[in-house]
């Protein structure tokens, strides 16, 4: 498949698109972290698509700063803390909000990690076949901000497994039958990138996962049809 800017901002429209119907339709506050999600993957891709159109015109062919940056923070520290919270806030079984703590203290613990990683990085991007590859390197020298950029989520290292379960995990232990498809698409779209496109990893699966995100207006929209037919059954 081949990536581009204009693919980028297509499945940002669309994002930006279901986003606006899932927060319209929410029926309820502790659904609405989840419904904010295609948002959240419209503006990442939506930068994404500036980082592409900043390459295209960089004579070197790669670009550093803001926009890669950006594109990093939303990746690598905004999901994997984001994706339990909202899923554990839409949750209302015991058991499955338990896991859901442990599975957001996880995930703000990996976040840590990569905002550390971030602000201690000059991040660049630049096109490998036909998709964006990331790269950080580090500004100091210090033993564990080296170790942190020892850890790439681009590679098979041990931080892509918790990160995995913070993400694709949460999904997966939803109540909505929507994020779990939503799940299983995002964990067969890692298995695929690891496969063929590892060494553009982090680009990739966000685009999958943004565009799988699209599933959540499904997930809005059969929460509300609950609500307004749970609230005809108490009508008198």
């Amino acid at each position: 498949m081949c990536f581009s800017a204009a693919a980028s901002f297509t499945v940002a429209a669309a994002c930006a698109g279901a986003g606006a119907l899932a927060v319209a339709k929410c029926p309820s506050r502790r659904l609405m972290p989840l419904a904010l999600m295609p948002l959240g993957f419209a503006l990442q891709q939506a930068v994404e698509g500036i980082v592409w159109q900043q390459i295209a015109a960089s004579p070197e062919g790669i670009v550093s700063g803001v926009g890669p940056a950006v594109f990093m923070l939303f990746a690598t520290v905004l999901w994997p803390a984001y994706v339990p919270f909202a899923v554990r806030q839409s949750e209302t079984h015991p058991g499955r909000r338990r896991i859901l703590d442990a599975l957001l203290i996880g995930g703000g613990l990996i976040a840590l990690i990569y905002i550390t990683k971030l602000l201690n990085s000059v991040t660049s991007a630049h096109i490998v076949g036909h998709s964006v590859r990331y790269t950080q390197d580090a500004i100091h020298s210090l033993p564990v901000l080296s170790a942190l950029h020892a850890w790439k989520i681009g590679g098979l290292d041990w931080l892509l497994m918790p990160y995995f379960a913070a993400t694709v995990g949460s999904l997966a232990l939803s109540g909505l039958r929507p994020v779990r498809w939503f799940a299983g698409f995002s964990a067969a779209a890692l298995l695929l990138v690891l496969v063929f496109n590892r060494p553009t990893l982090i680009s990739v699966w966000c685009f999958f996962a943004a565009t799988g995100s699209l599933m959540i207006v499904l997930a809005i929209y059969s929460a509300s049809r609950s609500a307004d037919d749970t609230a005809a059954t108490r009508a008198p």
